[in-house]
């Protein structure tokens, strides 16, 4: 199944997404809700689908994230990422850190440059959404507490941490920083996972392409050692990383601005699609 949020009527709500593209009302508001049903009336939801009824047009498509649930980043987890910045840091473990929820925005909507100055730039993620609590979880039992994945744009502020390294919050999180969607894809919807590409485009032209297979450090194992340390809840949102070809470590560098459209995607999964706009316009000085 294909998990959507959105808006209609002034609420939010928790769809899904037919076939032909078509949203459901599933009845719910979060995605909590339906994470929290037993699996007969999880069945029951699914059937939704059959019934045209159902069938609503949004007003707007939203993060289809549990509301405020937890974000957490993965770094350095592709080797042509970690190549492009190998002058910087050269990690020995998986390494992880928290986004803002203050950032997220859904398909579609603007991601705002702070400034003039910000050197803003792109970061393609699968990401993947917790099914149920995790804490401890062996490698070999990870894959029970995957809900499904979606896509998550880690836009960055690349003059934040050139100008202090351990500013990692301010570099990632600044309003609008993170989009995340369009779906949530259900595990067993998708299958697996290898073979699929992950690409980011910028007006169109490619700058990201890798295969998925590339990650240096599985979705199993990065839950394991997440998890030994942290408990993951029911809608929680981890990302996998990022391959090689930001913007930042092109020759010369490739920074987004006002007017540009980013796109992040993974086979199967979906494409992202935002637009960037100014946020110093009509702001006094």
């Amino acid at each position: 199944m294909r998990f959507v949020r959105f808006r209609l009527d002034g609420v939010d709500r928790l769809g899904l997404r037919g076939a032909n593209g078509s949203v459901v009302d599933t009845g719910y508001s979060d995605l909590r809700d339906y994470l929290a049903l037993s699996a007969e009336e999880q069945s029951a939801v699914s059937r939704l689908l059959e019934d045209p009824s159902r069938f609503v047009v949004p007003e707007r498509l939203l993060a289809p994230l549990a509301d405020r649930c937890q974000i957490i980043y993965t770094g350095g987890n592709y080797a042509t990422h970690l190549d492009e910045v190998s002058h910087l840091i050269t990690p020995v473990e998986p390494v992880f850190f928290p986004g803002l929820w203050s950032a997220v925005i859904g398909p579609g909507d603007p991601i705002v440059i702070p400034d003039e100055r910000t050197a803003t730039d792109y970061e393609t993620e699968l990401s993947f959404v917790i099914s149920k609590t995790a804490k401890n979880v062996a490698a070999e039992d990870a894959w029970g507490y995957v809900f499904g994945y979606t896509m998550i744009n880690d836009v960055s502020a690349r003059d934040v941490m050139a100008r202090e390294s351990l500013q990692i919050m301010l570099c990632k999180s600044p309003d609008t920083f993170c989009p995340v969607g369009p779906d949530i894809v259900t595990r067993d919807e998708i299958g697996e996972l290898t073979g699929r590409r992950i690409t980011t485009t910028v007006n169109g032209v490619l700058k990201q392409d890798a295969l998925l297979d590339n990650m240096l450090v599985t979705i199993p194992e990065l839950l394991e050692f997440l998890t030994r340390t942290v408990t993951l809840s029911p809608g929680d949102v981890v990302t996998t990383g990022t391959p090689g070809g930001v913007g930042a470590f092109r020759t010369p560098p490739e920074f987004l601005h006002p007017g540009d459209v980013v796109t992040v995607a993974v086979e199967g999964i979906g494409e992202l699609t935002n637009p960037l706009v100014a946020g110093w316009e009509g702001r006094g000085r």
